[in-house]
């Protein structure tokens, strides 16, 4: 994948820019998956597990593709670089991550390419966001959680994630209970 990004240095800063072709083929396949998940909401009469579990699909496809090659062990860092430069970025998502230590990360997602079904559904759209992070994120700590703290679709001006490479007892219990 590295063919599909340009490098651009300035002083200490670095930016990569993504090449049209790689960003519409993930593009296109986020848009094939958020059809499915859609579908699979529409199907089962408006349960959301179903649709959650093919955004992580998607998520572990990209993590395979596109991220797993960069390290066999991870740590937070490892993990936040290439997503952000080969996932984040060809989908034009742009989040800002804070608070980042070995054991968590918080995010903020305030911008991504929208298809016109989560233009219409923001609802969809920050649901299948969740999902298809989840699914990126627990390929490599397989031990952890993301969590949503606030939502698009509930009026919030932004999406903000926790990932947490590992929960406590009571955390997890915590987390099954909100998904319930």
């Amino acid at each position: 994948m590295s063919n599909s990004f340009k490098k651009i240095e300035s002083g200490d800063s670095i930016v990569w820019i993504t090449q049209p072709k790689e960003t519409e083929k993930i593009l296109k396949r986020r848009d094939l998956a958020l059809k499915i998940a859609k579908g699979k909401i529409q199907d089962t009469g408006g349960k959301i597990e179903p649709a959650i579990q093919t955004a992580e699909a998607f998520g572990r496809g990209l993590f395979e593709e596109y991220i797993k090659k960069e390290s066999k062990e991870w740590t937070m860092d490892q993990w936040l670089k290439p997503v952000i430069k080969n996932i984040f970025n060809p989908m034009g998502t742009g989040a800002t991550f804070t608070d980042i230590t070995e054991d968590e990360a918080k995010s903020f997602v305030f911008s991504y390419s929208q298809t016109d079904d989560e233009a219409v559904d923001p609802y969809l759209s920050s649901l299948f966001t969740y999902g298809f992070l989840r699914g990126i994120f627990l390929s490599a700590f397989p031990e952890g959680e993301l969590i949503m703290k606030s939502s698009m679709a509930d009026g919030a001006q932004l999406d903000e994630f926790t990932f947490k490479t590992k929960l406590t007892d009571d955390e997890r219990c915590e987390n099954k209970k909100n998904k319930d």
